[in-house]
This record gives C-alpha cells, structure tokens and sequence, in this order.
C-alpha cells in the first residue's frame, strides 16, 4: 500500500464526506472554530470553495456527526464557539448549496454533545455515545460521558416533514461511555441485516480504548468482538472508514507504552502521542489484517488525531489533524495536508476502443480508471499464416489513449534475456490486431481487460472519418464529420450505422447489433427519433448510444470511426447530447 499527499488548509476536529467522487470537508477548529466548507475533486485534483445559502449553520462546528445520503449532507451536534454545545440538525443540498434546519419534533431526547458518531444505514441514522456537559453554564464545565443509542428516519426531512429521534436498546450489555470513537457499518447493511462495529474512543477515566463491539442489525444485540490476529493500540480522535469488507483505522492519540522483556507495559494514560498507524478489520472474516505501508518517513503521513478522512472507490483520504498537546510549550500544531491511501489494485478496465485507422497505425482510447495510475498496452497479431497466441507489450501510458504504429519483438510471457536485443515491429497493412489493457498503480497491476480487435487500412482504401459531432434536434440526433485525412482518392459515399437493442448483446462492442441509418455522398445526417427509440444503450461507463461511420472511395469502404453519444439519465425518453465522445 502506498500513501500519496495534497496540500489543504491546517485544522482538527473537522469532518469530511464522499460523494461519487468528490470530497467535501468541513468545520473543525485552529485558534477558533472554522466556518469553511471546501470540495475536493478526486479526479481533476481540484479544491474549490462554493457558496452556500439557506439557513447556514452560525458560527462553524467542530467535532459533530456528518454523513452523506444520495446528494444531502448532515451534520449534527458538535461544539460551536464559545464551548456551547449543539444537539440540532442541518442538512446541506449539494445540487444548489442551501442549508436547511431540520425540525425534530423531540430534539429535546438527544442531549447536546460532541465526540459522537453519526452512522447511516439504509435511511436511518444511529447516534451512539460522546461527550456532553453536565450543568447548562458556560462558566463551568462537567463532563458527563455518554454510551446512549437513538436513531433517526432521514426520509421525512426530504419530504419537508419533522424527523422524530427513537431511542434503542438492543439486547446485551453494550460499549462503555466513551467519546471520540468511530462507527461503521458493513456495505450494504439494512435495518434487518448487517451490523454496526464501534471502536475504540476515550471513556469517563480518560482512558484511551480499544475495544470493538458489534451490533447485531437484524437481531439487535450488542456483541463484544475479539478479532483474530493483534489488535490496534487503544485509541481515540482516530477515523475509521469502510472499504469493501474493510475497516481502515488510522492516526488518533494512543498510550505511550514501555516493552519489557516478556510483556508490554502501558504507562499511566497522562502520557500519550499522536499515532500515524493504520489498522485493517476484515469485516467477514473477524480478522486483523496487517497493513503494509511502502515508502521513508518523508513519504507517511505524520502522526496525528483529530484529522478527517473519506473514503473514494479503493482510496482512503485523510485531511489535516493535529500533532498533539506539547505541555513544554503549551502549543499544538495543526497541518494543512491531505494524504490518500491506495489500498487495493485497480479494477479490471473496459474494452479498448478505435478512434480512427490507418495502413500503418490504429490510434485507440479507453475509458479512464479512476484508481489508475498508468496503463499496459498490450497487441497481439491475427495472422492466419501463423499460429500464436503471444502478446507484445506496445508501451506503458499514462493517458487513455494512444496511437498505436509498432511493438516490441519480445512476447509479455518470455523472461529479459540479457543479450537477445529487442526490436521494433511495424504494424503492417490490412492486418487484423487485438489490444488489451491493465491498469496499474502504487498496488500492482489489476486485471487484463477484454481483447478488441481492429483492422489497419489496406493500402488505397480510405481511413476512417474525423471529427465526429452530434447534437440533438426535434427530429432525432444530428451527425456531422470531417472526410478521412488520408482518403487515397475520392470519398464517394458515408454510411452510418446505429448499435440497436439486441437480446443477446451486451456492452461489449463485438458483440454489438448494427443497422444502417444513413447512406449517402453528405459527410452530415439526421437520424430519426424513431430509430433511437431502438438504439442499444451501452453502460460501460456513462450512459451512451454508439454509432459507427465509413467512407467509401473508388475501392471500396474503409475501417468505421465509432462514436459513444453520451446520454443526460435524467431525462426520459429525450435523449440529450453530451459534451464528450470517444
């Protein structure tokens, strides 16, 4: 596993969520509570800040519950300015950026509080535990640690009506009062199926913990866990977040412990650190798992608590912290960093596709993996004459796209001999190829898509069209493409071809049925709504109709340019064009 590092703005007690691909961060504290909300775009490496409206939060938060449904976001309780504590709930619409207080008919039932976790299963939120005050008097504070458990149907509040807190009390004797810890849930966990894992936290004695309960969903019952392999060190102010079967544990503040000999021996809890360790729990298997980290001292982050984390596809995220309380000089700092995890190999990626040909090059494109760090190309030659299977590495891109004029002489499966040289093989004419791609990052190499084969030009034939571009009129979708660049001869006619629904196709493009849409000597159509009501809607990535276009000249048709019309799902049966085509 590899961890990768950005640059963001320094503070702790935030808190930060995932949505699709973007990262959201937001509250927390430096000399002050912060009122900030920022984004983070996982795939253009961007941070921008939006502005927001409605009934905003006064004042920032720090160390509140926040969690993600569909495109809403809600926090709730934490510490406001002034050490007031909240027990009220907002809710943040991410498509226009309004704020709205949610009404909770008994708000009363939840005591303000901060430390809590706030975990979503299904449309229910589970409130369990933090730290709240005692007396109501900013002039004196006392503590009083919570191990109480509610829960809360988010489904009204997006129907604009009042939320209602229901307090739980599953079976079992249940965690310890505690503050600071994480909940999680198990993927795909309902109301009637899965469960809830507490971890660690501090209790009443100001003890770092590390204990792990699960709550038992569908027959609500609380369950003390002990894992297979070590367990973490006891601690608090860490992040847990959910990767497949997974939990990743990371940072927080732990004992600082003395080895002996024969045993280990915590000191008395005044002494601690800030830790940097992560911690892996198989969810289905009940094991610790161990978590290898490459890379110096310069390339880990450095230990923290109180920081936030997010977790996108197989990338855990954690943003700033805090290093801890340095009692010689009454200060603690706080970073301005973001560091991502990659925890697993890329996803097997999609079938590569052909932009245009030639007699001597096949310029081809895939969909990106959002995981990846590069791709290998690799080409396999179709000769009837011979009888290989082998494939030749073409080159490792960086992109997601390439044309394609040689290879290597040396077949992927054969070991690097030290003195056999290695050439260079030109594409040859009217040759048939297959390509494959694996995408790689800091993890290794994923799995080997589907082949696709295309054909170069045979020499006199025309290439393929250019510059394809649709948009949507009344009537149907309008096509229009520039003439072949090396056309060798007069273009004579076009032809259009449209995928269609077919029940034994899929996504792949081989195994896609066309039909003939256009014919003619106009390199520009209209292909009527009628036929794109029968149009196949490929699904590999965004949702797209595919068309294929050829040209024609004095000896016959070329190889087909093929086209993905990106679709706007949110429409019904109006299909509307998209700013992207491959």
């Amino acid at each position: 596993k590899q961890w990768y590092q950005r640059r963001v703005r320094a503070r702790h007690g935030h808190r930060a969520v995932a949505i699709e691909n973007k990262i959201i961060v937001m509250g927390g504290g430096n000399e002050g509570i912060i009122d900030e909300l920022h984004v983070y775009n996982t795939k253009a490496n961007e941070w921008s800040e939006p502005h927001v409206s409605g009934q905003v939060p006064e004042n920032g938060v720090a160390a509140f519950g926040m969690l993600a449904h569909g495109a809403n976001i809600y926090i709730h309780g934490g510490m406001q300015e002034y050490c007031e504590y909240s027990n009220e709930m907002f809710m943040l619409n991410t498509t226009n950026w309004e704020w709205t207080h949610i009404n909770i008919e008994n708000k009363a039932l939840v005591s303000p509080r901060l430390g809590h976790s706030f975990t979503l299963v299904g449309t229910t939120v589970f409130v369990f535990g933090g730290l709240a005050c005692e007396v109501d008097d900013q002039n004196q504070f006392i503590p009083r640690y919570l191990n109480d458990l509610y829960s809360i149907d988010l489904v009204p509040s997006e129907a604009e009506g009042p939320l209602v807190w229901s307090p739980e009390d599953p079976a079992g004797d249940g965690p310890p009062m505690r503050e600071s810890h994480t909940c999680v849930c198990t993927k795909d966990a309902t109301l009637t199926s899965g469960a809830l894992y507490i971890f660690g936290g501090m209790s009443h004695k100001a003890e770092r913990l590390g204990d792990l309960w699960r709550l038992d969903l569908a027959k609500r019952i609380w369950i003390p866990v002990v894992g297979i392999g070590p367990s973490p060190m006891p601690r608090s102010l860490h992040t847990a977040n959910v990767i497949g079967n997974k939990m990743y544990i990371f940072g927080g503040w732990v004992s600082i412990n003395h080895k002996t000999k024969n045993k280990t021996v915590f000191l008395p809890e005044k002494e601690f650190k800030c830790t940097n360790s992560t911690a892996c729990f198989n969810m289905d298997t009940i094991t610790w798992e161990p978590v290898y980290t490459e890379g110096y001292e310069d390339a880990l982050p450095r230990s923290r608590a109180g920081h936030a984390s997010a977790a996108v596809n197989s990338r855990l995220f954690i943003i700033s912290g805090r290093d801890g309380y340095h009692r010689a000089y009454n200060n603690q700092t706080c970073f301005k960093d973001m560091w991502f995890l990659e925890t697993d190999k890329p996803p097997l990626p999609n079938r590569v596709q052909l932009i245009r040909a030639s007699t001597s090059t096949l310029e081809i494109c895939w969909i990106p993996v959002v995981t990846a760090d590069a791709y290998l190309l690799q080409i396999q030659k179709l000769d009837n004459s011979e009888s290989t299977n082998d494939w030749f590495d073409v080159a490792v891109v960086k992109g997601n796209s390439l044309v394609v004029s040689h290879h290597h002489s040396r077949p992927s499966s054969e070991d690097i001999e030290e003195n056999k040289p290695i050439e260079r093989l030109e594409l040859a004419p009217g040759t048939t190829y297959r390509f494959r791609i694996a995408a790689i990052n800091a993890c290794g190499r994923g799995e080997f898509s589907e082949a696709a084969a295309f054909k170069t030009c045979v020499p006199g034939f025309p290439g393929a069209p250019s510059s394809i571009r649709i948009s949507k009129g009344n009537d149907g979708a309008h096509l229009a493409w520039d003439p072949p660049a090396n056309a060798n001869g007069n273009i004579s006619e076009y032809s259009v071809y449209l995928a269609i629904k077919n029940s034994q196709s899929t996504d792949s493009p081989s195994s896609l049925a066309f039909v003939l849409v256009y014919r003619g000597d106009s390199p520009s159509c209209t292909v009527k709504t009628t036929s794109l009501q029968n149009a196949h809607v490929d699904q590999t990535n965004k949702p797209a109709i595919i068309f294929r276009i050829a040209a024609k000249n004095e000896k016959g048709y070329g190889p087909a340019t093929q086209v993905r019309w990106l679709q706007d799902t949110k429409s019904s049966s109006n299909k509307r064009p998209a700013d992207k085509m491959s």
